[in-house]
């Protein structure tokens, strides 16, 4: 035995950062509950999942949640999420397809988030042009990076506005991420690649 030498407290190794917007999600629940990357798909509660969707000829690896958030878990743990803020949306009940005059569209209210987008994502630390729009990504002290397209509005013409829509995809590890054309470019003006 030995005298001064103390060991640290033991702690998991399997740090699991919560999703991108989970929390502003659980609280509007009002259940507590949220998500996490590296989580095992089992713990996605059924009644959050709104429909199943499609990997390429895979069913079952992909769903799309309540709040309009894809989940990704190729092998049964989550590794990717994406959800898209448009300023207007379909109104309750009108499909997607379906809206072809402005009275189709309400403004979104999930739309202020954009503007928590530093606090919830984490600071910008690259930027640039991509398609008709632009591409940043975002990279969060718990490891969770978010690569962030900016694109017109869906909309824009039905409302006469212009406006910018946002898909967010977030993951742990660049890879899931997608979009390997951009990534490396992005984590290079990022420091970390």
């Amino acid at each position: 035995m030995m005298v001064g030498v103390s060991s640290p407290p033991a702690q998991s190794a399997d740090v699991t950062p919560v999703m991108p917007f989970e929390k502003y999600f659980a609280d509007l629940r009002g259940d507590g509950k949220f998500l996490r990357f590296n989580a095992f798909s089992g713990e996605i509660p059924g009644k959050r999942i709104k429909a199943l969707l499609r990997s390429g000829h895979v069913v079952g690896d992909r769903v799309l949640l309540s709040e309009d958030v894809a989940v990704y878990f190729p092998d049964g743990y989550i590794v990717q999420s994406q959800t898209r803020f448009g300023k207007y949306i379909p109104k309750i009940g009108i499909p997607t397809g379906s809206v072809v005059k402005r009275d189709h569209l309400t403004e979104n209210p999930r739309y202020a988030l954009v503007q928590n987008f530093d606090q919830i994502l984490g600071k910008e630390c690259a930027r640039s042009e991509y398609a008709n729009g632009f591409a940043a990504l975002r990279i969060k002290r718990d490891g969770v990076m978010s690569l962030v397209l900016e694109t017109s509005g869906l909309y824009d013409p039905l409302v006469e506005e212009q406006t910018t829509t946002y898909t967010v995809t977030s993951a742990v590890q660049s890879v899931f991420i997608g979009n390997q054309g951009l990534m490396p470019e992005l984590l290079t003006k990022c420091g970390g690649g």
